[in-house]
């Protein structure tokens, strides 16, 4: 038997992919105490959740079953772990790095929040109701 997911939780992990391209947009523009690899990391993953959330609309795999989504809603949540990485690392650094100050990134703790809670979403998505239902007996 198929069973269709709600699109409530793919409306949420697409909404919260515009708000984590923001806050790494952010992120990018506002770090100055860190690496320019981990800056060049957040502007990546601006540009992967802009690119996910047109993907997912475009090709449908935010509304409806199957493969192509759960591969989008995997995609959404190795790119909020990815974010999360490198949101760590931004706080790290910006408060314990050489020439830091001492200062906390207000937007480095925004992609944190946002990032791991993009990861649950869309996890909890993913595991809320199978596409298929097997009969074990």
């Amino acid at each position: 038997m198929s069973v269709q997911r709600s699109s409530r939780g793919h409306a949420i992990v697409a909404a919260l992919l515009v708000v984590a391209a923001v806050a790494h947009g952010g992120l990018t523009v506002t770090s100055t105490a860190t690496s320019a690899f981990v800056v060049a990391l957040s502007g990546l993953l601006t540009v992967t959740a802009i690119a996910l959330v047109l993907v997912g609309l475009l090709v449908g795999a935010a509304r409806f079953g199957g493969d192509r989504e759960d591969h989008w809603l995997l995609a959404c949540a190795i790119m909020g772990a990815v974010g999360v990485a490198s949101s760590l690392v931004v706080t790290w650094l910006s408060v314990s790095g050489p020439g830091s100050g001492g200062g906390l990134n207000p937007w480095s703790l925004g992609v944190l929040l946002i990032d791991a809670l993009t990861v649950r979403v869309a996890i909890l998505t993913l595991r809320a109701s199978p596409t298929t239902i097997r009969d074990h007996g």
